[in-house]
């Protein structure tokens, strides 16, 4: 069975929440998620034109779809020049969110 974005945001937080400096790279961040989450099926699929399969797609849409900075649980930072990939940052509301999880 495919895992929803939405699914990703737990993980993501935890990750995050257990991180040096509470930051990971997305890079980063999808492999950790790829390991704990053992995705299997379509989200292994490679993307046409792409290298990366749909797993990693979905991992990179909690940038695009602002579904952390959306409610305030994480901030991410454009990357650094000569870098390839930003950074998340959980928020201290974000701490909260999963405090209780």
């Amino acid at each position: 069975m495919s895992i929803e974005e939405k699914e990703l945001i737990i993980p993501a937080l935890k990750a995050l929440r257990n991180a040096p400096n509470r930051t990971l790279t997305t890079t980063q961040l999808i492999q950790i998620l790829r390991n704990e989450l053992k995705p299997n099926g379509d989200d292994l699929v490679i993307l046409k034109d792409r290298s990366d399969d749909r797993f990693s797609q979905k991992v990179r849409n909690l940038k695009s779809h602002n579904s952390f900075t959306r409610y305030g649980l994480a901030i991410y930072t454009l990357p650094q020049a000569g870098k390839s990939s930003g950074t998340f940052t959980i928020t201290t509301q974000g701490l909260t969110y999963i405090k209780n999880i």
